[in-house]
């Protein structure tokens, strides 16, 4: 019996892993970070955001509305930043608006009092502390706006977001969930929490399984709609170290998003992981403030998930441990952070991409996000590319557990000096669907898909072909014989830098009959980057 084709509809394929290709030739894999806007996009600014003290803070949700042109960015300011060793500032839960995603507004919501005034853009008073805990409901890390779930759920659970709720009388560690119906007001669920665990963390990010680039994709996880990814802590060698689980949901509870099952371990890190934190913290070294060679490893803070086609999509955090703050009679870890790309065909199997190399590096030593990539948002669809909002820190982990007096005071010193920058919000850009291709070089490379079973009779191709590159296509079927007039020679070479060249094969673009034949594609490719295709 031969393997079954695989159905790809009209949905996105991806080359971030091997599962389309049975073959290939004279091919590299390229890893393509994005590229980061100069300056921050957001800073502190007006009073509740203390501009001369104080600093943005995550988790980052960033809509954009296609009709209008406007983005919408929740955000937190923090406070007072570092915290001076007593009660932090109260912190806010925000939202600014834009027409170009650079320049942000602070709209006067009119929902919040500060300071007499509620004309403001707050949404929440005391939003968010450490983690939140014992504050008000707000956006958590990977909000979800399921307006495509209308007709199914109540208007009132549009907006919905997970969040950590402390640990319970018994050590363990609950997350809740919070509901709105505009991602202005927000409420708690009334019979929070809805996980509780003994190795739960206080991260947790949402995925909506059918979300933003998959509106076809047949689910990983048919009875589930929503994914959540709670940080759990799992002993590894001499450390307790943050790792990565998901739960999803139970969609036949009343209440959408309130049922979950229970968590399963997926990714953490191993003895590569721990050898190249080694060598990112020896790099790091002339910025470090803390510094013990014992301490040193690499753990996971969190992950958050999006499916682009078929594959899920996973940009993850990853912590290198520096010291640890027992040392100077604290508690926690003082680390960097770096985001790297991990994908997934069904949430619980992961592969790392690229090498383990960033895909949101951390920047040089002066800049706002020399130390940490934090609480980044879910890709923006945006013209041809992708835009990622991050908050980029010029301190490392827990920093502020290790401030003396003294290290205080160096630290404004710092500040007042110009080398030292508050937490602000960064924007890095990717092509659409770009993080990895499959590179052939000037002799040129070729790969061969699978059994397919395409969903249209026109192809297009997401390709980088600079200048004479070429990528042609060739249409085969299931004994590797050229469809007539679909072969290789028959395809007009694709030129130039597209994601979205249609291609031809003289003067045709396609053949209806696809869509009911099994077949398989050979790409030849020569000094240029293919990175997905699509039927359609």
């Amino acid at each position: 019996m031969g393997v079954q084709p695989f159905s790809v509809g009209t949905r996105t394929q991806l080359f971030v892993d091997d599962f389309l290709i049975a073959s290939a030739r004279g091919l590299q894999t390229r890893l393509h970070a994005v590229a980061k806007h100069p300056r921050p996009v957001l800073t502190p600014s007006a009073p509740w955001e203390r501009p001369g003290t104080g600093g943005l803070w995550g988790p980052l949700n960033v809509q954009h509305d296609g009709a209008t042109g406007q983005f919408q960015l929740w955000y937190t300011a923090y406070g007072t930043y570092p915290a001076r060793g007593r009660a932090e500032d109260p912190a806010h839960a925000c939202l600014v608006r834009s027409r170009d995603g650079l320049a942000w507004e602070r709209p006067a919501l009119g929902l919040i009092p500060f300071e007499g005034s509620s004309a403001n853009n707050l949404l929440v008073a005391d939003g968010l502390g450490h983690h939140g805990v014992g504050r008000g409901p707000r956006p958590g890390h990977g909000m979800i706006d399921s307006a495509s779930f209308a007709p199914d759920e109540p208007p009132d659970v549009r907006f919905k977001s997970a969040e950590w709720l402390g640990r319970d009388a018994a050590g363990w560690g609950t997350h809740g969930v919070c509901f709105s119906p505009d991602g202005l007001r927000w409420r708690y669920y009334e019979d929070n929490p809805v996980i509780r665990g003994r190795n739960l963390g206080d991260v947790i990010s949402s995925v909506a399984l059918y979300d933003l680039f998959a509106p076809d994709a047949r689910p990983a996880h048919p009875a589930s709609r929503y994914a959540l990814f709670p940080k759990v802590h799992i002993e590894l060698g001499p450390w307790r170290r943050r790792c990565v689980a998901v739960c999803t949901s139970d969609d036949s509870a009343a209440i959408p998003f309130t049922a979950w099952s229970e968590e399963t371990h997926i990714l953490s890190p191993d003895a590569r992981d721990d050898a190249m934190a080694e060598e990112r913290l020896a790099r790091a070294r002339p910025i470090l403030q803390w510094d013990h060679p014992d301490d040193h490893r690499c753990e996971f803070y969190g992950v958050q998930v999006f499916r682009c086609g078929d594959v899920f999509l996973g940009l993850l955090w990853v912590f290198d441990a520096a010291m640890e703050f027992s040392r100077v009679g604290s508690n926690n870890q003082y680390a960097i952070v770096e985001v790297q790309l991990v994908t997934s065909r069904d949430l619980i199997h992961w592969e790392r991409a690229g090498d383990r190399q960033p895909v949101i590096p951390r920047g040089p030593a002066d800049a706002f996000d020399s130390h940490m990539i934090f609480y980044h948002s879910l890709p923006l669809p945006i013209g041809d590319e992708w835009w990622i909002y991050y908050m980029g820190f010029n301190e490392g982990h827990a920093a502020r557990m290790g401030y003396t007096e003294e290290l205080r005071a160096r630290y404004w010193a710092e500040v007042r000096a110009g080398r030292r920058h508050f937490p602000s919000v960064g924007l890095g850009r990717v092509r659409q669907e770009g993080f990895i291709s499959r590179r052939g070089g000037l002799a040129g490379g070729t790969m061969l898909t699978r059994s397919l079973q395409p969903g249209g009779g026109r192809l297009e191709v997401n390709a980088d072909c600079g200048r004479g590159g070429e990528v042609r296509v060739e249409v085969q079927d299931l004994a590797g014989r050229p469809l007539v007039g679909f072969a290789t020679s028959d395809c007009q070479p694709l030129a130039g830098d597209n994601v979205r060249h249609a291609v031809r094969w003289g003067e045709r673009a396609g053949d209806a009959s696809w869509a009911s034949q099994p077949l398989r594609l050979k790409f030849t490719i020569r000094d240029a980057d293919l990175y997905a295709f699509r039927f359609a």
